[in-house]
């Protein structure tokens, strides 16, 4: 990633991410609401608001009659300028989805696309994966490398666990330690770390299969697609 922006990094009027609203039902007391969602979070305009989304905050909504507060997942970009990072928010997303989000950039001016060839543009399904790769940047690794390394440390957890099922297998930092966070069924959590000088030997193991491109669109790198990189390596 280049550290020299000979552009500017801040959107342009006509890429400026305005509220949408919405209509919202209480699930506890059947109360409707609308309310204003913001299109986009930009945290390095507002620091404080990277938290938030970390922690599920920003997306919680609390009825006014009842107050029962409730996760409301929706379309958002979050834009960490400093880091170069844009991440993208589809919730249940599809590929056709995923297809015209590409698409809108047609209408970006030349500086956006200039900042885009060189910032991590990832999509993502859920508010968790959201906050996965935040702190995948956060530790400065390469969320690639991340989910390949995800993929070797979560198959020898099913050879110790057979018959577990995981409903969700998110990378976790814990003291200075990187690992996988894994949720069960039940809802319980299970820890499996990664063996030491395993993300560098995935780094150099797949370097040169996972090239970095200067792309402009958002890319879906998740289990999925470690999947296919290991299922490419296993039949060539």
């Amino acid at each position: 990633m280049s550290d020299k922006k000979d552009f500017n990094l801040t959107p342009g009027e006509k890429e400026q991410y305005k509220p949408v609203t919405a209509e919202i039902t209480c699930s506890h007391c059947g109360k409707k609401d609308t309310i204003s969602l913001r299109a986009c979070v930009n945290v390095s305009l507002h620091p404080e608001e990277k938290q938030q989304v970390l922690d599920g905050s920003f997306f919680m909504y609390t009825c006014p009659d009842c107050k029962e507060k409730t996760a409301v997942s929706y379309p958002l970009l979050y834009d960490d300028m400093g880091k170069a990072l844009m991440i993208y928010l589809l919730p249940g997303q599809t590929e056709e989805a995923l297809s015209k989000l590409n698409a809108q950039q047609e209408t970006w001016s030349e500086d956006m696309l200039k900042a885009a060839k060189v910032c991590t543009m990832r999509a993502v399904r859920s508010i968790n994966e959201l906050a996965e790769k935040i702190k995948i940047a956060d530790a400065g690794l390469d969320d690639r490398f991340v989910e390949l390394s995800k993929a070797f440390v979560f198959a020898q957890f099913l050879k110790q666990n057979p018959g577990f099922t995981a409903v969700q297998v998110l990378f976790e930092r814990q003291d200075d330690k990187d690992g996988l966070v894994i949720f069960s069924k039940d809802g319980k959590k299970f820890w499996a770390e990664f063996p030491d000088g395993l993300y560098d030997e995935v780094v150099s193991m797949f370097e040169d299969r996972v090239k970095n491109e200067s792309k402009t669109e958002y890319e879906l790198i998740d289990a999925n697609w470690s999947m296919k990189i290991l299922s490419n390596i296993t039949n060539s």
